[in-house]
């Protein structure tokens, strides 16, 4: 039976959009601010806006774009810092998993896409499956 982490992963982010900076609804942040609630060892950051057809812009502030990140110590450690680049996370595919969802805000509607669709990541899938529902199993709720 295959287990389904996409929908833990939309939890997370619910909670994140809820307790989010205002700026991201507002349409005014900048990619990689993470000013939400999450689980301890898990990093969410807004990821940008859709594009915009009128504008030629991705300033679509109906869509909403989140990152999150797993990494193999996120059940009992905090998320380590990452290390920036020109103003980009360096990513490592080799400790952690990008998770990348869409969030529309009009339909209250979240798209996660499966990290096995994106090859993000060199983590075996089991353990990461595994590691996500242990995280969010985790008792009493450990905010970061």
């Amino acid at each position: 039976m295959k287990k389904n982490y996409l929908t833990i992963i939309e939890k997370w982010i619910r909670k994140f959009i809820d307790t989010m900076n205002a700026d991201v609804l507002d349409g005014y942040a900048q990619p990689g601010e993470d000013f939400g609630e999450v689980p301890k060892g898990i990093k969410i950051i807004f990821d940008g806006y859709g594009y915009n057809e009128n504008t030629d812009l991705e300033d679509d502030n109906n869509m909403i774009s989140f990152a999150v990140f797993v990494h193999k110590n996120s059940l009992t450690e905090y998320f380590p810092k990452h290390e920036v680049n020109f103003n980009m996370i360096v990513h490592r595919p080799s400790e952690e998993c990008h998770i990348s969802a869409w969030y529309n805000v009009k339909e209250n509607y979240i798209e996660v896409l499966p990290f096995e669709d994106m090859q993000r990541t060199q983590l075996d899938h089991s353990f990461l499956v595994d590691l996500i529902f242990k995280i969010d199993n985790r008792n009493p709720y450990i905010p970061a």
